[in-house]
């Protein structure tokens, strides 16, 4: 196949192996071979937990991205737990930019339909009955697409093939002299030399470890657990450790396979070795069905015998047992489970005899004390973390508050999804609060999830409205639920929310919660005046509502209403209040420090200059914020910018860019599920330009909007930022100079790249998300003409030393 570059895809993302690849050269052989096959399109890899289906997909799939011209792309779905939103959490690992509430198999296909790409759906086993459909949708609606699966079960789909990934293989009989010929051994070796640098397979320990890995059967979780132990005894201590402790299942089913019974008992054994406050800890770290922090673990597994200044050193000893794994590339270190390591410790959290878990129901029966008091740790840290970060984000770190947020999405889905379904008032008012808390945070708008965002706020208040909550929480969720409806362009679902908030406000009344929850919805009735109806009104509706919030001193929202009162006076007020509006909340943004408050800041002045000052200003402001939202990953904004350019082109009367500009905006709604140019504004400037670009290109603007809504969204971008789009491949290279070619944002990526820094550290050092940094080390291949990363660090070392740039 021929490589091209496109959005983001090219690359893909595999995760990188920790250590050395052990045995399996027939099994991968197989595998690379039937996945060249054209006719099998889904492969899964099953298996027992713990033989390694995840670590041959990583390998398989690293080996074979390069016959996939838009990458081979990793989707662990091992911490994911509601089988609804399984498509969710495909999308969110894919580079696809949509915030829209349309049906996730829709987007995937549309996004897809025409990718080469590679698909690695990690841990299957427990989200079949949602996903099977889901994959067969795909496969029939994306021809160039394939698919790898790891699960412990076969998806029994069409067009499934099969390859069973077995243990590793084991000696019959402990003979010392053929020891070595068998991977269980060779992976027992390479794993205690990595814990032991002295540990060597001798004629003296050959037949132990044989005797070891063949009580193991050879399943590698249980290797990779076992071999740790060499620092403190040895290999025939360990067996007879082992051999002293009686198996117990991993299920129920006295029929299970053997090496799941296995599984189970090396995860006993290894829990046993523990000392006594790591059996604590171990299961209540369990409840976090994403990474962590050591800060978030010391809040959530503290209490009773457990200190939390005893933690972090705890983790250590977790940590060098295999138990739990550190990511040291992440600032701060982020620590995770593996998905069956995790899966023993919630058993021993449920049952702190060590009994197997009980078959999974829809809604598990309330759970022992020690789970219930764990889980509330976890949800009142989230809580307080989203609640603090939420009043605090008008300022320098609103970038860094947010994708520290963003890392926890697995956390809090797991936490607002028991909220959702709680049985407890309590409970139901904890996930509310989360859900107002995140929403406050803008984490939906900066995750790519509006639609998300606005069916948890929905579901937070069906939960509290089983659970006869109080009218002013409930107002509050409703409220923003209605405000993300309008975000989305969706009007006929906000004029149903507002109606209902309308309903529930006359039943609210005082000071604290309830002043809150009304000024919210006055929020909510101010953005309805604004975007669906244009009323003359809405400018002091805003007003007030801005005025009422800053004499509560409320810190959360007040900011949005400074932005949309500087909105409205752009749109609505004559020149003279809107250039004082509009300065005003310039001023005091930039004051702040605050980056994403400042780019709509700054757009807001645009627009007021454009309607009442000079147009080629309004350009260059407009440009200005575009540049900040794309570098920080504001997709959403993004959009309204370039929208805008276009009213400029018109303005100026550049009526080709305008036209262009146009199609590239209604592309780019299309893409992320929007449809701002439903909004009142919005649309009256969007028909009025339309209607000038048509007058002046007649014929030819069909064809001109078109074109702009085919382009790739980087070359749109480059359109609207005035900045060169890639040249062809037969074009004269033009001299690569980094004031020219590049953002600010992407030479930083580019700086950091010659250093020698990951992705992740790039990410943390600038306070972006991974995905952002991979689109601006995209767009500066792109743009340098390069093709690797060495070649960004070649570049810039040229340009730091001084001499001219290579042609």
């Amino acid at each position: 196949m021929t490589e091209r570059i496109a959005d983001g895809w090219r690359d893909g993302y595999v995760p990188a192996e920790l250590n050395g690849f052990i045995g399996r050269r027939e099994l991968l052989s197989s595998a690379k071979a039937r996945l060249a096959d054209p006719d099998v399109r889904l492969l899964s890899l099953t298996g027992a937990g713990g033989t390694g289906k995840t670590r041959l997909a990583m390998r398989l799939a690293s080996e074979a991205r390069r016959a996939y011209p838009d990458g081979a792309w990793w989707v662990d779905l091992a911490s994911h737990t509601d089988p609804t939103t399984v498509g969710r959490v495909i999308l969110d690992a894919l580079p696809i930019d949509d915030v829209s509430a349309r049906e996730t198999g829709e987007i995937l296909t549309a996004a897809l339909s025409r990718r080469a790409a590679l698909l690695v759906l990690d841990n299957c086993e427990h989200l079949i009955r949602t996903l099977a459909p889901l994959v067969v949708r795909l496969l029939r609606d994306c021809p160039a697409l394939r698919i790898i699966a790891t699960s412990r079960v076969p998806l029994r789909c069409a067009g499934e093939h099969l390859i069973d990934v077995p243990p590793l293989s084991v000696p019959a009989v402990p003979d010392r002299a053929v020891a070595t010929e068998y991977e269980a051994v060779r992976l027992f070796a390479a794993r205690a030399c990595a814990a032991r640098a002295d540990f060597a397979l001798t004629p003296r320990n050959a037949a132990d470890v044989a005797r070891l890995v063949a009580m193991l059967d050879g399943i590698p979780l249980a290797i990779e657990l076992a071999a740790p132990l060499v620092r403190v005894m040895s290999v025939a201590e360990i067996v007879s450790m082992l051999s002293d402790f009686r198996l117990r299942t991993l299920t129920a089913d006295v029929n299970a396979p053997a090496r799941h019974r296995t599984l189970w008992d090396s995860f006993e054994w290894s829990y046993q070795l523990c000392s006594p406050a790591e059996r604590l800890l171990w299961p209540r770290l369990a409840v976090f069905a994403g990474g962590f922090t050591m800060d978030a673990a010391a809040a959530v597994a503290a209490g009773g015998e457990l200190d939390a200044g005893q933690v972090p050193m705890l983790i250590g000893e977790l940590a060098a047992k295999s138990i739990v794994v550190p990511d040291t590339d992440a600032i701060p270190t982020r620590y995770t489970m593996l998905a069956t390591v995790r899966e023993y410790g919630l058993a021993r959290l449920g049952s702190r005899t060590g009994d197997p878990p009980k078959p999974k129901h829809r809604r598990p029966t309330p759970p022992p004390g020690e789970e219930t008091a764990a889980y509330r740790r976890l949800s009142a840290y989230l809580l307080d973390r989203a609640e603090w970060c939420s009043r605090n984000w008008y300022g320098p770190d609103e970038t860094r508050y947010l994708w520290e947020a963003r890392q926890d999405l697995p956390n809090q889905r797991a936490v607002l999804e028991r909220c959702a379904t709680a049985t407890t008032l309590e409970e139901a008012e904890v996930g509310a609060r989360l859900a107002s808390a995140l929403t406050a945070l803008r984490l939906w708008f900066f995750g790519g999830t509006l639609g998300e965002g606005m069916r948890t706020l929905l579901r937070a208040e069906k939960a509290l409205a089983d659970n006869s909550a109080a009218a002013p929480l409930r107002l509050t969720v409703l409220a923003q639920a209605g405000w993300i409806a309008l975000c989305l362009g969706d009007e006929i679902n906000a004029e149903t929310l507002l109606r209902r908030c309308d309903a529930l406000a006359p039943a609210v009344s005082g000071s604290g919660e309830a002043a809150f929850a009304l000024a919210v919805h006055r929020f909510f009735i101010a953005a309805t005046a604004l975007f669906v109806h244009g009323d003359p009104e809405a400018l002091a509706r805003w007003a007030a509502v801005r005025d009422e919030l800053a004499a509560m001193n409320d810190t959360r929202v007040l900011p949005m209403a400074d932005m949309f009162h500087a909105i409205a006076a752009a749109f609505t007020a004559p020149a003279r209040d809107a250039f004082a509006v509009t300065g005003r909340h310039l001023a005091d943004a930039r004051a702040h420090d605050a980056t994403w408050a400042a780019a709509w800041a700054q757009w807001a002045r645009a627009v007021a200059e454009l309607r009442h000052g000079d147009p080629a200003s309004a350009v260059a402001m407009f440009r200005a914020a575009l540049r900040a939202q794309w570098d920080i990953g504001e997709r959403w904004g993004s959009v309204w910018c370039v929208e805008s350019l276009a009213w400029c082109a018109v303005a100026r009367g550049h009526h080709e860019e305008a036209a262009l500009l146009l199609g590239a905006a209604r592309n780019m709604q299309r893409t992320l599920g929007v449809a701002i140019h439903r909004l009142r504004p919005w649309a009256q400037a969007h028909t009025a330009c339309v209607e000038q670009a048509r007058a002046a290109l007649g014929e030819a603007y069909d064809m001109t909007e078109s074109y702009g809504a085919q382009m790739q969204l980087d070359t749109a971008i480059d359109l609207a930022l005035g900045q060169p789009s890639t040249p062809r491949a037969d074009a004269p290279p033009r001299p690569r100079t980094a004031n020219r070619l590049l953002t600010d944002k992407q030479h930083a990526v580019a700086e950091l790249i010659a250093q020698g820094k990951t992705d992740k550290q790039i990410a943390s050092l600038l306070f972006l998300s991974p995905r952002t940094v991979q689109s601006h080390v995209s767009a500066a291949l792109r743009k340098l003409g390069f093709t690797s990363r060495a070649e960004i660090a070649a570049w810039v070392a040229e340009q730091q030393s001084g001499p001219a740039p290579r042609s």
